[in-house]
């Protein structure tokens, strides 16, 4: 996918692609190129740090006989990730009922076993069955025989600088690799056991191997005869491993939309400023 921008008469014009490389349950691999070190690490921290997920805030102990204190079953239960519908809810901030709490920004949940029996992420029941946990069988806590455990929780959206609950995946990006490799070295056969077994393909070193997995980085600087690595300062490809509450499609298109958010309210905040306090902060930054 390509996007162009044309700026005003004099701006500089650039072009940006997008090109998925792999896509397959909560994993995404892609390519961009036309952007700059910062602004990868800006999608980077948008995805990690600013997309809203749903995630348990309080838990209400009616009984707990189980071998875990209150706080350290609170503890667990907060970072159980739950499928996140960002459609229907809103933040508590933001919602009408003015941080009272209200079914558009958060939902009930209840739990109540006795043991023997191991309780699990699944057998948490919320009033709305589009939420649950992401994975069925994570252990919470064991019940011996004659324990209980009945607990009212809520849950609610947050974002990953506020907690790590809330945290909806793993993502990072490198430059695009530029390899040269070399199979006719001499040295190859001697060094051969420095490489990974995966790079290799019939025993030569495969050009598509070395990049599955990020493979390339554990063969840099073993010897540039036989593989010499340059990067592309304006081409990154980027890993997004989703823990689960949403897509990685879901992901990316909520954090952009976090991102335009941030702007729009920036611009919203520079309008409401008097003309002379922005020229006294513009000197205060130029000097």
């Amino acid at each position: 996918m390509d996007v162009e921008k044309k700026g005003e008469k004099g701006e500089e014009e650039f072009k940006m692609e997008f090109n998925v490389l792999e896509n397959k349950n909560n994993y995404l691999k892609f390519e961009i190129s036309g952007i700059n070190e910062g602004e990868a690490n800006y999608l980077r921290r948008l995805v990690i740090s600013e997309t809203p997920v749903m995630a348990i805030e309080e838990v209400e102990f009616l009984k707990n006989d189980s071998g875990l204190y209150d706080e350290v079953l609170a503890n667990r239960l907060g970072l159980i990730p739950l499928t996140t519908d960002l459609n229907s809810y809103n933040f508590l901030n933001e919602c009408n009922c003015k941080n009272e709490g209200c079914a558009k920004c958060q939902v009930q949940g209840t739990l109540e076993l006795k043991g023997p029996i191991t309780v699990y992420g699944g057998d948490l029941n919320f009033k709305d069955e589009a939420i649950k946990s992401v994975y069925e069988k994570i252990p919470i806590v064991k019940l011996l025989e004659g324990q209980e455990l009945k607990i009212i929780v809520n849950a609610r959206l947050g974002v990953g600088k506020d907690h790590v609950k809330n945290n909806p995946a793993a993502m990072f990006y490198t430059n695009k690799p530029i390899l040269n490799i070399n199979n006719k070295s001499k040295k190859l056969d001697k060094l051969k056991s420095k490489f990974p077994k995966k790079a290799f393909k019939e025993g030569k070193l495969d050009h598509e191997n070395l990049l599955k997995n990020n493979l390339f980085e554990s063969c840099e600087g073993i010897d540039e005869d036989i593989l010499k690595i340059d990067y592309e300062k304006d081409k990154f490809i980027f890993t997004l491993e989703s823990f689960g509450q949403l897509s990685p499609a879901e992901i990316l298109e909520a954090a952009i939309d976090m991102s335009n958010k941030k702007l729009d309210d920036f611009i919203k905040s520079l309008n409401s400023v008097k003309p002379t306090t922005i020229k006294t902060l513009a000197k205060k930054i130029t000097g």
